[in-house]
């Protein structure tokens, strides 16, 4: 409804207000104030206030939607309240950017010029190739590791699908953009567009297909480069990678039982309408996501490139944009690794009590909250909601690599021959075991499930709103600088009264 979609621009109005009053006042506090406003930002003893500000803003919008009894009052504070907010922010803001001086502010890109530096210095640097390798292998063999990397991402949706309405010759009609709302089934009427790039039948099956061809790249790089370390580091890789591709297929057997398709869309569907995979599968999210881990030989399974051993392993004779290929290669899989994860046990796109036609919070048969949203808000929530989840699953990612340290070569083989298929043999037999007694249960089983499953959905929800209070903490907090020592050699000193600062005397 009119008033649905009001109500939800003004959350975003606030959202918009407070997180971009915070970002004013750390820049202020980090850089010299420009004008009074950022001044008085500067100094404010605790900008954690705006936060919890902004917070309570939140709330009382959801009091006064759910108290309004009067359409017409509800519709006019929501569209006239954007609209307000919006005035005073654009007002704000040219004054603040009116008032900086000029040539002070410089240009960075957040960044990201760095990374783009380095991948054109990558492309003019000299592309060696040892006089006795194979060149046509040499050369072929970056490009099969980086290819299934790029492939897979194919059949990975992140988010549902948008509907269209037709045109009277029955074609899409992208003019009027897609439909207001949906029903709470999720059919479209008109013509679905998938976000997804292509939707096959057998699904994750394809992923395993063109993963495998990964194997072959680092194998025919090893054994090309006519180097000794190269070879060490190609069959190192290629046993590793083989012995690892069987614990992720089995660990994800156990998921395929309980959703009943390979299809990655239907996994996902099935997660919003029961709950996230993980819940279900606990046993199988880890055992996946380390075998993934070794899967992409990066630490601390990485002794293919165990440069304290094999110098850099399968790599060695690799230069220039060939070696970035290797490289990207490896961090494109850590991004689909996580992405995958994300589909079949974090929910994929779905969040908690977020359904095609808005947010419906419900325990049981009780409908506890209903608000009505439209059908691109909730595609725009889903898409976000995928890609935050990855994101933080990549961030775990890294600060594995950068927590553990590398495993030797025979630890490595025997994690995953002693532990990791055993462990996932063990788990696709008890998921069968489960299936079978709850097919064979009554429907007062199936009920107590249902109650289960929207309790999940509660912690989830729960855990999302203290997990995001928290890290904006994290952010306001003050930063403690604290003096320690690094060295032996200054505890020792410390020990002994200290080391003079003072200048010294001629």
């Amino acid at each position: 409804t009119g008033v649905a979609r009001g109500f939800w621009m003004f959350q975003g109005a606030v959202l918009f207000a407070w997180t971009h009053t915070l970002l004013l006042t750390t820049y202020a506090r980090r850089n010299q104030s420009a004008n009074s406003l950022e001044r008085w930002l500067a100094e404010l003893e605790d900008p954690r206030w705006i936060f919890y500000t902004g917070l309570a803003g939140h709330l009382v919008l959801f009091a006064i939607y759910s108290s309004a009894s009067v359409p017409q009052v509800a519709q006019a504070l929501a569209y006239g309240g954007p609209a307000t907010l919006a005035g005073i922010l654009v007002v704000i803001g040219g004054y603040v950017g009116y008032r900086i001086p000029s040539g002070t502010v410089g240009l960075r890109l957040a960044g990201l010029l760095h990374p783009a530096a380095d991948g054109l210095k990558f492309a003019f640097k000299e592309d060696f190739i040892p006089p006795g390798s194979d060149k046509l292998l040499h050369s072929l063999a970056p490009m099969i590791s980086l290819f299934p990397a790029l492939v897979i991402f194919a059949v990975i949706p992140f988010g549902d699908r948008l509907c269209f309405e037709k045109t009277a010759e029955g074609l899409l009609d992208i003019t009027k953009g897609p439909v207001m709302e949906m029903a709470r089934d999720g059919v479209c009427a008109g013509i679905e567009v998938p976000l997804q790039v292509a939707d096959v039948n057998v699904g994750i099956l394809f992923m395993f297909a063109i993963a495998g061809t990964g194997i072959v790249g680092a194998a025919i790089a090893g054994w090309s480069s006519d180097n000794k370390w190269s070879l060490l580091g190609g069959l190192r890789a290629a046993s590793q990678m083989v012995s690892y591709e069987v614990a992720i297929g089995l660990s994800l057997a156990g998921a395929f039982m309980i959703y009943g398709t390979p299809r990655l869309n239907e996994m996902v569907r099935w997660q919003s309408e029961n709950t996230w995979g993980i819940f279900v599968q606990p046993l199988a999210f880890f055992l996946f996501f380390a075998a993934a881990i070794a899967e992409q030989k990066r630490a601390p399974f990485d002794a293919p490139e165990g440069e304290s051993e094999i110098i850099a392993g399968y790599m060695v004779e690799y230069s220039s944009f060939k070696f970035a290929m290797f490289m990207t290669g490896e961090y494109i899989e850590v991004a689909v690794h996580s992405a995958l994860l994300v589909t079949i046990f974090l929910g994929g796109w779905s969040l908690p009590f977020l359904h095609p036609d808005g947010i419906t919070i419900t325990f049981g048969d009780t409908v506890l909250y209903k608000s009505p949203m439209t059908h691109l808000g909730v595609t725009i929530l889903q898409v976000a909601a995928f890609y935050l989840k990855s994101i933080v699953l990549m961030l775990l990612h890294i600060a594995i690599r950068w927590t553990l340290l590398r495993f030797r070569y025979d630890q490595i083989m025997a994690f995953g021959w002693k532990f990791l298929l055993p462990a996932t043999i063990g788990n696709l037999v008890m998921t069968g075991l489960g299936i079978l007694v709850v097919d064979q249960a009554g429907p007062t089983v199936a009920s107590a499930l249902r109650m289960v499953a929207d309790a999940t959905n509660f912690l989830l929800l729960l855990t999302g709103v203290v997990l995001a209070v928290r890290f904006f903490q994290l952010l306001l907090s003050p930063v403690e600088r604290k003096r320690f020592f690094h060295s032996t050699a200054a505890l020792r000193a410390a020990r002994f009264g200290g080391t003079k600062h003072e200048a010294m005397q001629a």
